[in-house]
């Protein structure tokens, strides 16, 4: 028997009949543009950076998982504690989701890390790596065909030179190449009547006590030369011999640094007893040292009127190609992280993100890792130069950065202090790393 409703009846059943229509079309959509991991998280950040230039990008984060039922912190670990009271943590089951490891040290973490998972190569995959960062990146944390870290920045060695020392030696042109900076030289360098040097043209020679980054600068100058760091498999280091055992380009590139240092050499400027490089530097007592963008800070808080500029690193006179070399970090998650597609979604769109970038360079007073900002960078007078070196910036794989660094500064202070010749103290540097298993 048919049923007869009111008008009002009719008016009110359609009216729910459409609720629920467009309840079910916002219900599908939305499942349809939240992929896996894109919802609210609970994530912990560790790292060495300032606290202040995380919780900025934190509170702008507007990123999928970001939201008033997402809780994102960071913890600022002191750089000298880092690695102990990660491993502790790590080990401990009490780690962050996130963490901050070394572009120099992926081998050291990559059993710890959950790489880019399946379910986002269609958001992050080896080909976006590419488009969006310099290749370096992907030589630095990409292993197994699996994505393990991204930056927010690369930092790079560059010279930073003091402008009035240059202008008084009368050095119009800055040099490009380290043949020419050699030429330079002599009128950058002042030797009182006994021999002692009073104002060093260069901080190049000297091991680890004066010039922190000396092992840094010698692996450039290695890979500035064409030397073959590692076998090709990557087990063993051969900067001391190459592949083949009869090439001497690393070799060479360590004679070339230790000349520097020698007293008796026509290219004389530093010894280890002029204090750190950067002191002298700020003092005004050293015309140029090559140091990343991370110590302008420290220039300028030593020396807030010294007139020094930044200038790229020197590369061969014969190079068809430059190499420069970076010293990054790049944010990672752990392998115990519950929550592993949520990290990378923040990860991924953090460190994709122009705006977010901009935030943390700002903060952090560091150049770029995006191309695209390494591009918008192009008219700054100090981040251009660091910027601009991330694209042809190059690494070699180790395991433990740290060890490798002491070795050769072990091997450097046997040379300058006459226990070792060079090829000596560059042969047992490089067996001592292969002894240890540091590949």
């Amino acid at each position: 028997m048919p049923t007869n409703f009111t008008q009002k009846q009719i008016i009110i059943i359609g009216g729910a009949v459409f609720l629920v229509l467009i309840g079910a079309v916002v219900f599908f959509l939305n499942i349809r543009s939240t992929p896996a991991g894109q919802g609210a998280v609970t994530l912990t950040i560790w790292g060495t950076d300032d606290s202040r230039a995380f919780n900025d990008l934190i509170s702008k984060y507007t990123g999928p998982g970001s939201g008033t039922q997402s809780k994102i912190s960071y913890v600022q670990i002191d750089p000298a504690q880092y690695r102990t009271k990660l491993l502790a943590a790590l080990a401990a089951g009490t780690g962050p989701d996130i963490f901050e490891v070394s572009n120099r040290d992926l081998s050291q973490w990559v059993n710890l890390l959950a790489p880019v998972p399946a379910t986002l190569a269609t958001t992050f995959s080896q080909v976006t790596l590419q488009n969006d960062f310099p290749d370096v990146v992907a030589q630095d944390f990409v292993s197994g065909g699996n994505i393990y870290a991204l930056p927010l920045s690369i930092d790079t060695l560059a010279m930073i030179y003091n402008k009035d020392l240059f202008n008084t030696a009368g050095i119009a042109t800055l040099p490009t190449t380290w043949e020419g900076l050699q030429a330079d030289l002599p009128a950058l360098r002042q030797v009182n009547a006994q021999g002692q040097i009073t104002q060093a043209a260069l901080a190049l020679g000297g091991s680890e006590t004066s010039i922190p980054n000396a092992p840094d600068i010698i692996f450039l100058l290695m890979m500035q030369n064409g030397t073959q760091m590692t076998s090709a498999d990557g087990s063993s280091v051969t900067f001391a011999s190459g592949a083949n055992n009869n090439d001497n380009s690393g070799l060479n590139a360590f004679n070339y640094y230790l000349q520097f240092s020698n007293a008796g050499g026509s290219d004389y400027t530093w010894n280890d007893g002029m204090g750190t490089a950067l002191d002298s530097f700020t003092q005004g007592k050293t015309a140029a040292i090559f140091d990343y963008a991370s110590a302008l800070a420290q220039i300028k808080a030593k020396a807030p009127f010294l007139n020094y500029g930044v200038a790229a690193m020197p590369q061969p006179a014969n190079a068809t190609v430059a190499v420069n070399y970076a010293k990054y970090n790049g944010l990672a998650v752990s392998k115990d992280s519950t929550q592993v597609a949520g990290a990378w979604n923040f990860i991924i769109n953090l460190t994709t993100s122009a705006a977010d970038e901009n935030i943390y360079t700002k903060d952090a007073g560091a150049p770029p890792a995006l191309r695209s900002a390494i591009a918008a960078d192009a008219t700054n007078p100090v981040m251009s130069v660091f910027a601009a070196q991330a694209l042809t910036a190059k690494s070699w794989h180790e395991s433990n950065s740290e060890q490798i660094d002491s070795l050769m500064n072990t091997a450097i202070q046997n040379v300058l202090n006459g226990a070792a010749d060079s090829t000596t103290a560059l042969s047992q540097a490089q067996s001592a790393i292969n002894a240890a298993g540091s590949q």
